[in-house]
């Protein structure tokens, strides 16, 4: 059914509220997770909403429609989405023709790199084993393999590690919260980590880049125990308690009190894009490489920034896209 695939990587600018709904817990308006692991996540529903209203909104001004008209082919047909300038030119060409499915699928964003605040170096990006195992899993559905897919990262010589240009160590120790992780060591012998955090950084900024978050995306990657990963992805979101005003008292509304879950900025998340050949009737459809590259194209028409979840007016959600259509090497991935 799709016949490409690549990777969309998502930074999370300003703290990102993607809700699961009201919950009787601990904090009213929780987001979402998870299932069988508690890790944060967005559901593909929520992500491609986003996108799509961020492409309608790149486009939206353009003199001409054919980009407007791709949202729809790519997206899948939204008559209530149509400009009413765009209505006579939509009918002339979709004509019938507009039942059919979209021709870009989105999995849901994972979480693959999760910041931490930390005594020294401000903070650090935690990861797990379960995390990148699913990581190298989720690549393969883009045909990419990077140099670290065999490696059991499992095996304690790979536990509680840090890159081996790390500012987050102390001697042998670690300082994440209020905890101390004790044994932390640079990863020198086997280079694992620094796989890792090096394919990251060369993909999602560049191999010749030196700014600060490439930089640091190189060095402060800590990989942890999947239960620690668990527990600081639980525990060390941010939780904001917020109000509302009464405009004719200027006092709190009574029963008016709510928390809200952030996921915190500097956040790491990813998806696949998976592009398939247009499913219209006609003859003139859109092929997989050409749904991709006009995927591609939305994304740069938004200067890679899009807004997800909620609270849009407070400047929440603001995230920027890394969409991996070439790795770094300058090879197209099939």
């Amino acid at each position: 059914m799709y016949k490409n695939a690549k990777p969309l990587f998502l930074i999370t600018e300003t703290p990102m509220h993607v809700g699961s709904g009201s919950d009787l817990g601990i904090v009213d308006l929780p987001i979402q997770r998870e299932r069988h692991t508690n890790f944060p996540k967005i559901e593909a529903s929520s992500l491609k909403g986003a996108l799509r209203e961020a492409f309608e909104s790149a486009f939206k001004f353009e003199a001409t429609h054919d980009n407007r008209l791709k949202v729809h082919r790519a997206f899948g047909y939204d008559k209530d989405g149509v400009l009413t300038k765009d209505k006579d030119k939509v009918k002339d060409f979709f004509g019938e023709d507009t039942q059919f499915s979209g021709a870009l699928s989105l999995t849901d964003a994972r979480l693959l790199l999760f910041p931490v605040k930390s005594l020294y170096g401000v903070f650090a990006w935690v990861t797990c084993p379960r995390v990148i195992k699913k990581f190298i899993s989720d690549l393969a559905l883009a045909d990419i393999k990077p140099e670290f897919a065999n490696v059991d990262f499992n095996d304690k010589e790979n536990i509680n590690k840090t890159t081996s240009k790390a500012e987050i160590i102390n001697g042998r120790k670690v300082y994440l919260e209020e905890f101390v992780f004790t044994d932390i060591t640079q990863d020198t012998a086997n280079g694992n980590v620094d796989k890792v955090a090096k394919w990251l950084k060369d993909n999602l900024f560049g191999a010749t880049d030196t700014s600060y978050w490439a930089t640091k995306m190189e060095k402060d990657i800590i990989i942890l125990d999947d239960k620690d990963f668990r527990d600081f992805v639980t525990l060390t979101t941010e939780v904001i308690t917020r109000t509302k005003i009464n405009n004719a008292t200027g006092t709190v509304q009574d029963r008016a009190l709510f928390s809200e879950e952030y996921l915190p900025a500097e956040s790491v998340m990813y998806s696949v894009a998976m592009f398939a050949d247009e499913f219209r009737a006609n003859s003139d459809k859109l092929d997989a490489n050409g749904v991709k590259d006009f995927f591609g194209k939305g994304l740069t028409a938004n200067k890679n920034i899009v807004q997800i979840g909620g609270n849009a007016t407070l400047g929440k959600g603001i995230v920027r896209t890394k969409f991996i259509s070439k790795l770094t090497n300058g090879k197209e991935e099939k």
